[in-house]
């Protein structure tokens, strides 16, 4: 603190030299002129002493028969002296610190962590809804009230954590990786029958009677596993028909007609080897493009990187710039060649397997064929898999909508 003092106040370096500085020094002392930072130096002494105290040693440096000389001077007073005709620079660097601080009090990124199944837009989307978006104070946000709106409007959000660092909103959310509600037990007798015609392959029956066996060949609606339990009596004559909730698990072998049709001719586009470079300059909600135009029958593919303005770890300014890189391309029309026909087939063929996949049904064998026309390309055939197909039907209802 007293440094800070002696700054303000201004100070100079002195080199002291001549009959007797110790004298001098004693003088000092016992007048309460104060020294310090003392040192011998070069057959002599260097010292620091305040504006005042320089003044007051005047009669002391006649009397003990020393040199003084000002080595520097340090501190406010001496640097506004030395800038006095530069005002239009301290004003400008006055306003500059003043513009920071402000700037300081104010919201200028958001960044969320932890979340997996709700996006960062639809956090940032929510968050925009309860009018918190960067530009907005810092002093209006509850940490505290927000943790708990967003455990409110996300039920899958366990755990939100919010706090204020620097110019950003830091949210870390944690995700339920289980299921939040235990869904209750349907007991409503029903059957079970086939979603679609196929070969049952395994039947296993853990409340109901089965109908069909291994190796039998079902039709699309074709009870599976009867809810109807008969209760017998002791000489095997009908007493009742006790009703239940059917449950079992049938797998079946089924098969798929698959049929698609694509175009022989693709679109392409090659590089002229023609590039430019610009770059972009953005504040707030004002935007600057720094770059050379297009011709009206060129074609170019840009490609841009941005980055935002910051003085610290997290001291985010509403600035952001960035580089864009362009290069000229030609578009035209060709006939594709076979590896390429091929490669698309075989990805109109993946993502149809993938949709089977997520349905939980297992590939086993498929005969699909490429057929060639003059424009298009058919894929024709017969995919055999292997899946579950009992759905639950009300027993004396209408049956569920079937494949």
């Amino acid at each position: 603190m007293e440094e800070f003092f002696h700054h303000l106040q201004g100070f100079m370096v002195i080199r002291l030299t001549g009959y007797s500085p110790e004298r001098f020094l004693n003088l000092c002392n016992a007048r309460g002129i104060p020294v310090w930072d003392l040192e011998y130096r070069d057959n002599g002494y260097e010292f620091c002493m305040t504006r005042k105290g320089f003044f007051q040693v005047r009669p002391l440096v006649k009397k003990s028969q020393v040199r003084l000389r000002i080595q520097k001077r340090v501190g406010l007073p001496f640097f506004l002296r030395r800038h006095q005709n530069r005002v239009g620079f301290l004003a400008g660097m006055c306003l500059f610190f003043g513009i920071l601080y402000a700037m300081s009090l104010f919201l200028w990124d958001i960044q969320v962590e932890g979340n997996c199944r709700y996006t960062d837009e639809m956090i940032t989307n929510y968050l925009k809804s309860e009018d918190i978006t960067w530009g907005m104070k810092k002093s209006r946000i509850d940490c505290d009230e927000l943790e708990a709106s967003l455990r409110d409007h996300f039920p899958e959000i366990t755990w939100a954590a919010a706090r204020v660092s620097g110019t950003r909103l830091l949210i870390a959310v944690r995700e339920n990786e289980v299921l939040s509600k235990i869904p209750e037990k349907e007991e409503t007798p029903c059957d079970l029958v086939a979603a679609k015609a196929g070969v049952i392959s395994q039947i296993v029956v853990r409340r109901g009677k089965a109908q069909v066996k291994a190796g039998d060949r079902v039709e699309a609606g074709q009870v599976l596993i009867s809810g109807a339990i008969p209760i017998y009596d002791d000489g095997e004559q009908l007493v009742t028909v006790h009703d239940v909730r059917a449950e079992g698990d049938v797998i079946a072998d089924t098969e798929y007609t698959f049929s698609e049709t694509f175009s022989r001719i693709g679109k392409r586009e090659a590089d002229t080897g023609q590039k430019k470079e610009g770059f972009f300059l953005k504040a707030g909600k004002w935007t600057a493009m720094f770059l050379l135009p297009s011709g009206e029958e060129e074609t170019w593919v840009y490609v841009t990187e941005e980055k935002q303005a910051k003085l610290f770890s997290n001291f985010y300014l509403p600035i952001y710039w960035g580089r864009i890189r362009g290069r000229q391309v030609v578009r035209y029309e060709s006939f594709y060649t076979k590896e390429e026909i091929l490669q698309v087939a075989e990805g109109i063929y993946q993502n149809f397997v993938k949709n089977l996949s997520e349905k939980g049904v297992q590939i086993i064998e498929n005969n699909v064929k490429i057929l060639e026309d003059e424009t298009v390309c058919r894929m024709e055939g017969k995919i055999y898999a292997r899946e579950p197909i009992a759905v639950a039907a009300p027993r004396g209802g209408p049956l569920p909508d079937l494949e």
